[in-house]
């Protein structure tokens, strides 16, 4: 077996609508409604050879803290991920913008290992508390 990239990943949050916001209106991604009432933020680009399909390469559904859909991870816990997203947009010009926003930035600029190498990464947390991790390259 080779496991070729990621598809997608589940955040459990305590509020959808919350959690919608931030990802959207911060960080740039977009709602996707999907079997009538289960949301996802997509974002980034479809390098697959089914690319008409969609316009993102990548999503991350919700559930909602106790309303979770199966299978479901064994330990649901909202808060609990940390993830990181590369971005082609200059760290200097993402800082300047979660300021604007009066988003606080935990941590960073620092250097960090990516997948592909060093990147350079800030830190904030969305409404669940989840650590996220803004890279470049």
């Amino acid at each position: 077996m080779q496991i070729n990239r990621l598809d997608h990943l589940v955040l459990t949050v305590k509020d959808i609508n919350k959690t919608v916001d931030f990802y959207v209106n911060i960080l740039g991604m977009e709602k996707e409604v999907f079997k009538e009432s289960r949301v996802a933020l997509k974002f980034g680009e479809h390098a697959g050879a089914d690319a008409t399909k969609s316009q993102y390469g990548q999503k991350i559904n919700l559930h909602e803290l106790g309303s979770e859909f199966e299978p479901k991870a064994r330990n649901v816990k909202e808060g609990s991920a940390d993830l990181c997203f590369i971005s082609d947009t200059p760290l200097s010009d993402i800082i300047q913008e979660l300021k604007n926003l009066k988003i606080t930035i935990e941590e960073g600029p620092c250097q960090r290992t990516g997948a592909m190498g060093s990147i350079e990464s800030i830190y904030l947390r969305d409404p669940d508390e989840n650590l996220i991790e803004i890279s470049n390259y």
